[in-house]
């Protein structure tokens, strides 16, 4: 694979279907990619990243149901590990899949080519003029939903409203994202510690607030600043997220540091509600 075809960052794989045990060795094992070939790291049930490739349990047939609403093609594709009892080499059968146990010597291989098919699939994406892939459904489509529509009508919040504060060590990253939405009219400034963006939230209107976590404890801001102000931590470890303290604090979720182009125009565009 040459230099092209692999990305700066690691690529975000999305497990569906294993049970935690599970879930926690996969996440070991793909961080033990060979160096020569693209890099890899599990997404947290609470990260706001979007998942560049899937990894599913194979072993239940309910789990290969749930890939037909996740997976958009060749855009984010998915192996399956493990087989439910049935025979999954048809020909209509949309994704590779390898027996268990894990061998990752073939787990790899497999992630490698789904690697360039998402890069071949991005690009013709691009080459056509189509939108970028939509996001996953973040719970299960309900059927028939029997909900009284005043109910759905009390949950929706406005839209937020005001610029997107960075506290970090440095400016970089604000100054990053100022050109990264000036399509989309966003503007970005930075802050160097708490009180600074404290301070910030209260001069001007603050709809997302990015904190990396290395520097200000990402709960005690978001308790500090107005409810109106959506802070996301940037985490370098998925482990160090406290999803306990981040849901007292209002906190909905994480991004993954180092953080991408693609995430950080994901993840704005959802927070601020762009289209």
């Amino acid at each position: 694979m040459s230099a092209e075809q692999t990305e700066k960052f690691p690529f975000a794989v999305g497990l569906v279907g294993f049970p935690p045990q599970a879930a926690a060795a996969i996440a070991q094992g793909l961080k033990r990619a060979p160096g020569k070939g693209p890099a890899y790291f599990c997404l947290s049930a609470h990260s706001l990243q979007e998942p560049d490739l899937y990894l599913a349990n194979g072993t239940h047939l309910s789990t290969l149901a749930a890939l037909e609403g996740l997976t958009q093609g060749g855009t984010r594709p998915a192996l399956v590990l493990g087989a439910p009892g049935i025979e999954l080499a048809h020909p209509d059968f949309p994704y590779p899949n390898l027996r268990l146990p894990v061998q990752w010597d073939s787990v790899f291989h497999e992630l490698g080519k789904l690697v360039e098919r998402r890069a071949e699939a991005l690009a013709e994406r691009a080459a056509s003029g189509q939108p970028a892939p939509t996001e996953r459904r973040r719970s299960p489509r309900v059927d028939l939903d029997l909900t009284d529509p005043a109910e759905y009508l009390a949950m929706r919040q406005p839209a937020p409203h005001g610029e997107v504060l960075v506290v970090d060590r440095s400016d970089a990253l604000a100054v990053h994202i100022a050109k990264l939405m000036r399509r989309q009219d966003v503007a970005a400034s930075w802050a160097g510690g708490a009180d600074e963006a404290i301070a910030a939230c209260r001069q001007r209107a603050v709809a997302v607030m990015l904190v990396n976590t290395a520097v200000v404890d990402a709960y005690a801001m978001a308790e500090a600043v107005p409810d109106s102000t959506v802070v996301v931590p940037m985490v370098a470890d998925a482990a160090e997220y406290d999803a306990e303290r981040a849901a007292a604090a209002g906190i909905a979720g994480f991004v993954d540091k180092p953080v991408s182009d693609a995430t950080l125009r994901s993840v704005l565009k959802r927070l601020l509600r762009l289209s």
